[in-house]
């Protein structure tokens, strides 16, 4: 996604705007915390930062000082934040592959069940407790030396840069808190959305924030949502496999023959498998665009250090 007149402050408080606007569309028309959701929310992350590299570059800022500094700080924490929410991933797609393995097991269906859950639980540990080593680490609350700022200070410092700068911290934590809560871990003890306090430098850019926001607020209090891994078709996935079990169980109690019974499992397990297929390869996806936005951050590094050395 571009947008031309992202080439000012003022153009680029609209470039964010319309972004999350784009990405309420996706939330309101597929299922909360959505394979195609996050992707989107991860695809917009990275669009807002390639563009603050490239306005940096044409806001005719002094060779270094400050503003680099601030630019370095935020790459770095998005970096440290991204990092986290690779390993969740990565843990997602391997709880898919080998939950896949197991359902290949048509002669011993009950164990095979048994045994989808047991990974579902490992991987659930795991991720809470990385989200628990370094939950002071992300992104989930605003810098108060910056958010104490006076407001017209912070918005015009560095012709502008500045307030750029903490308007997308803001809006990064806000999309980085989706990713994390998708595929990490989300728990009743974590704030249920980001509350930004940075200054109302657009009125569209807050308005498309407070919306995506309470939307996440409400939908997170709706019982289980609320807690554990939130991406939405692996919470299905693991519906379907208690749904398999049940009917593994009658099935079981029936007298329908071994015949009978292959015949129910190829059925039943499938669609099972479906979902922890769409599991899998969303995962691979997440992965795929983490690793293209760690390349993407060192090089918009290198691009800024190398303008401020040339001139």
């Amino acid at each position: 996604m571009d947008f031309p007149s992202a080439n000012s402050a003022n153009g680029f408080y609209s470039f964010m705007a319309r972004g999350l606007e784009d990405l309420e569309r996706v939330y309101t028309s597929n299922s909360f915390m959505s394979v195609q959701f996050l992707q989107s929310s991860l695809s917009l992350l990275r669009s807002f930062h390639a563009q603050l590299t490239r306005l940096a570059l044409k806001l005719h800022l002094p060779a270094g000082g400050k503003w680099l500094d601030e630019y370095m700080d935020e790459s770095s924490r998005l970096w440290d934040a991204c990092h986290v929410i690779k390993s969740g991933v990565s843990a997602v797609e391997g709880f898919s592959t080998a939950a896949l393995g197991l359902l290949d097991r048509r002669q011993e269906m009950l164990r095979a069940i048994s045994g989808c859950k047991r990974e579902a639980m490992g991987l659930e540990e795991e991720n809470r407790s990385l989200l628990e080593n370094h939950l002071q680490t992300l992104p989930f609350w605003p810098d108060e030396a910056t958010t104490v700022m006076d407001s017209s200070k912070l918005q015009n410092g560095f012709n502008g840069f500045r307030g750029v700068l903490h308007a997308l911290r803001g809006v990064s934590s806000l999309l980085l808190t989706i990713l994390v809560y998708g595929v990490v871990y989300s728990c009743s003890s974590d704030p249920a959305a980001v509350q930004t306090r940075f200054p109302a430098v657009g009125s569209g850019l807050t308005a498309a924030m407070d919306r995506l926001q309470q939307r996440m607020t409400a939908e997170m209090g709706r019982g289980e949502a609320s807690a554990g891994i939130l991406m939405y078709e692996y919470r299905r996935s693991q519906a379907a496999v208690e749904e398999l079990r049940a009917e593994a169980e009658a099935e079981r109690r029936s007298s329908g023959g071994e015949a009978a019974a292959e015949k129910w499992w190829r059925e039943r397990v499938e669609g099972v498998k479906g979902w922890l297929r769409v599991v899998s390869s969303g995962a691979e996806n997440l992965i795929g665009q983490i690793d293209d936005f760690f390349d993407e951050i060192v090089e918009g590094r290198e691009k800024l250090l190398d303008f401020c050395s040339q001139r």
